[in-house]
């Protein structure tokens, strides 16, 4: 099997890969929204107060719905990107024919534009996520971790589900961060095809002056 066949090869298993992993993104996004009845948890807010003698989150503040909606778009245009590279991939690695110049290039940039979203996604997960766990630890809590909030139910609204939220916040960030490194990784695999990589710095380059220009005036 020669280099070009081997780097194929190597595309094809990171896109399958990037494939599953965008499933971990917008499957468990999607399922507590539902659950949390359209509500999105990334950096929302609360007090706990006295309730009937337990103690609930209340005056809760929730997260910008955007927050999560962005997540569940790039999970599933990740996927939609990674079903499409897999089949152009398996054809060339099947008629063992390599890419041309230009179909180098585009995935390359592809590449870059997905990891930066990518990038931009994971942090929103884990960002947002750490201010949740923040709140439902602090000030009169009755959790010393966020772990422990996953089989209690600390919200008085019958419509709001709480025993998933835990495993499903971090399976989106496990598979947006993997994601993203994929796509780091397949950028840096399409920038040494065909020299592809002088190009790409010069296209950004070339960009940037563009956005400075734009923006001086």
């Amino acid at each position: 099997m020669g280099m070009g066949n081997i780097l194929l090869l190597s595309q094809v298993i990171a896109f399958l890969v990037s494939f599953l992993g965008s499933f971990f993104i917008f499957i468990p996004v999607s399922i507590n929204l539902q659950e949390f009845d359209g509500h999105c948890l990334l950096g929302a807010k609360g007090t706990w107060n006295f309730s009937s003698g337990n103690v609930m989150l209340m005056d809760i503040k929730w997260g910008l719905h955007s927050d999560c909606g962005f997540s569940i778009f790039i999970g599933i245009v990740a996927m939609i990107l990674s079903v499409f590279f897999i089949v152009w991939q398996s054809v060339n690695l099947f008629k063992n024919t390599d890419s041309s110049w230009v179909d180098a290039f585009v995935t390359c940039v592809i590449c870059i534009i997905m990891c930066l979203l990518l990038f931009i996604c994971s942090l929103i997960l884990s960002v947002g996520y750490h201010r949740w766990c923040k709140t439902l630890t602090g000030y009169n809590s009755p959790f010393s971790r966020c772990e422990e909030t996953e089989m209690n139910e600390f919200i008085i609204d019958s419509n709001i589900y709480t025993r998933n939220m835990f495993s499903e916040l971090n399976m989106a960030q496990f598979g947006a961060w993997i994601s993203c490194v994929l796509q780091l990784m397949l950028t840096v695999v399409n920038s040494f095809e065909e020299g592809v990589v002088v190009f790409c710095l010069l296209f950004f380059y070339s960009f940037s002056t563009h956005v400075d220009c734009c923006l001086q005036f």
